[in-house]
């Protein structure tokens, strides 16, 4: 279950409307809402959870300076999500051969504390690798992934973000799967054991 409700079409229109006309506590309602959404998709587009909070603070700013630009063409989080893949983009160009810390070491935000050191262990390589895996798409192939299975979007939804048609989201999205097993299926028995 979510930890938070998306806005109703009403509310989220009135808010945009005020925010739009400089109602900072509108903006903040609408960040309240969306920011978790948002940072989940950078968070598994860029595999590093300081630079997704720092890309997620980014995106906003840039949300709030093109907010009186928005024309209700399309869904608000489709926007954002818009907006966030292509600073991620950015991201990427700019750190091209930069390795952080936190994806040698972990962050350990994953880990639950009740479990066998054993199993702990097991739980961190199995997210490892699956990060990695993802990590090895191409951007526009680890995007409709992650739109699709992390953030539960239809193909006309991820079409609108994207701004590709339905096909090319089913093509990219069944590439993706065919990468993603083809790189995950050496390891597929270690990724299946509990």
């Amino acid at each position: 279950m979510e930890s938070f409700q998306l806005l109703s079409d009403t509310s989220e229109k009135e808010l945009i409307l005020a925010a739009q006309q400089g109602s900072i506590s509108a903006f903040k309602k609408l960040y309240q809402t969306y920011k978790d959404k948002v940072y989940n998709f950078i968070f598994y587009f860029l595999g590093q959870a300081t630079l997704a909070e720092d890309v997620l603070q980014t995106v906003f700013i840039k949300a709030y300076q093109a907010l009186p630009n928005f024309r209700f063409e399309a869904k608000f989080l489709s926007w954002l999500y818009r907006i966030a893949i292509n600073e991620c983009h950015d991201q990427q160009k700019r750190l091209a051969n930069y390795l952080p810390l936190e994806t040698i070491l972990g962050t350990g935000e994953e880990l639950d504390i009740n479990q066998s050191p054993d199993k702990l262990h097991a739980q961190e390589q199995r997210q490892e690798i699956i990060q990695t895996s993802l990590s090895q798409l191409s951007p526009n192939l680890r995007e409709v992934i992650i739109l699709k299975y992390l953030e539960d979007m239809s193909y006309e939804e991820i079409a609108l973000v994207l701004d590709c048609s339905i096909g090319t989201v089913a093509s990219r999205l069944h590439r993706a799967l065919a990468q993603l097993e083809k790189n995950l299926l050496p390891l597929k028995r270690f990724l299946l054991e509990r």
